[in-house]
Order: C-alpha cells, then structure tokens, then sequence
C-alpha cells in the first residue's frame, strides 16, 4: 500500500475526503443542538444573556476551543474570551435579508503565517463550526436560510494579521459575525497566532462589501 506523502502538498482526493468528512461533521453536531427558536421568549432572552456573561467553556461563550493531534494538520486552537464577547454583542439577529437571497460563509486565512494545506483545513473547520455555533443562537432563521442553500463557504486570503483584524471589524461593523481563530502554537506558528477569520454565514451582498476585494486561497 503506497503512502500519502506529509510534505505539506496533499492529493485533490485526500483534500476532497477531508472536506467531505468536516462538513458531515458540522452537520451532525448542529442537527443534534437544540433550535432556539422552540424556546419561549423569556427562556430565550435567558439563554442569550447566559451566553453573554458565562466564563464556562463551549465553543459560543467562546472561553476556549481544544484539539490536539500529533498530524501535519494538528492544533491547538483557541477562541478567546474577547473574540467570542466582540460576536455575540454584534446585533447579528438585526441583519435584514430575503431567504431567497444567495447565503454564503467566508474563511479568510492568513497567508504570511504560511500554513501546510493540512494546517489551513484544521484551522478553516474550527472557525466554521464557531461561526455556525454562534449564529445558530443569535439569528436562527438567518442560520436556516445558509443551511438550506447547502452551506457555502468559500476560502479567500488576506496578506497578514492586521488585515484580518480589519476585516473581523467591518464584518460586525455590518451585523455579520465574525469569529477570528488563536493557535495555540504547538505545530507550525507561533502561540496566539490568528490564523483563520469566519465571516458569515449571512447574505453575500452584505459580506461582498468586506471581502469582495480579496483572492481565492
């Protein structure tokens, strides 16, 4: 049986296979949370707040996400407190949209960070699922519409990580969430990196005028 070749240059099929798998993954955990909008308004605006204020760990209080793998593509990612707070205060169920409308997730990547295609896929999966995770709860319907449309995404890059600051604020300048991924720096780049921002899931007329400019990764 040939081996696959870690060099950082992987086979489109083994690229296909991964991407594959991430996103019956994301499927499968959103399909099983519970849909906020069964709730009750009061038990909704409780969930909400708690949200908001809890220091408890979960990927949309936002205090830390974790994955350890000895891979090309392992890491150590984590969310901080900061980021999470920045997104959720964001009036992301204020966005206005048709759900006929074309929906789409953004995942721009830092390029001067000069990750392995198994590191970008590691890095792209932890910001889609907290992207996802967090509009689930603040604009379900807005959530919905990207779900039924088959949940795009799309990769972009940007040229560094001042650039990907200023793209997370003029996403959420605009409604849109943003959640921007930390390395915690046990495999390629250095601790506290910023290596991934999800923009979206929201209307791509919205998220054209934040990364419209920007090149295919």
């Amino acid at each position: 049986m040939s081996s696959i070749r870690m060099d950082g240059f992987l086979p489109p099929i083994v690229i296909s296979v991964i991407a594959f798998a991430l996103g019956y993954q994301v499927n499968s955990i959103l399909s099983n949370r519970p849909n906020p909008s069964l709730l009750t308004p009061t038990d909704s605006a409780s969930s909400k707040s708690k949200n908001v204020k809890s220091s408890s760990s979960s990927s949309v209080s936002g205090r830390s996400i974790k994955s350890a793998s000895g891979s090309d593509g392992g890491t150590d990612t984590e969310s901080d407190e900061e980021d999470s707070q920045a997104a959720l205060e964001s009036e992301l169920g204020a966005t206005k949209f048709s759900s006929s409308e074309e929906m789409k997730l953004i995942l721009v990547v830092n390029d001067e960070l000069k990750m392995t295609k198994g590191k970008i896929a590691a890095q792209a999966g932890h910001a889609t699922l907290a992207c996802a995770l967090t509009l689930k709860e603040a604009n379900p319907r807005l959530f919905r519409a990207w779900q039924n449309q088959g949940q795009p995404k799309i990769a972009l890059r940007c040229a560094n990580t001042e650039e990907l600051e200023i793209l997370a604020a003029q996403a959420r300048s605009l409604n849109l969430c943003a959640r921007t991924i930390r390395d915690a720096g046990r495999t390629q780049v250095a601790p506290g990196s910023k290596t991934v921002v999800g923009i979206g899931p929201g209307p791509a007329r919205l998220i054209n005028t934040v990364t419209g400019k920007l090149k295919l990764l």
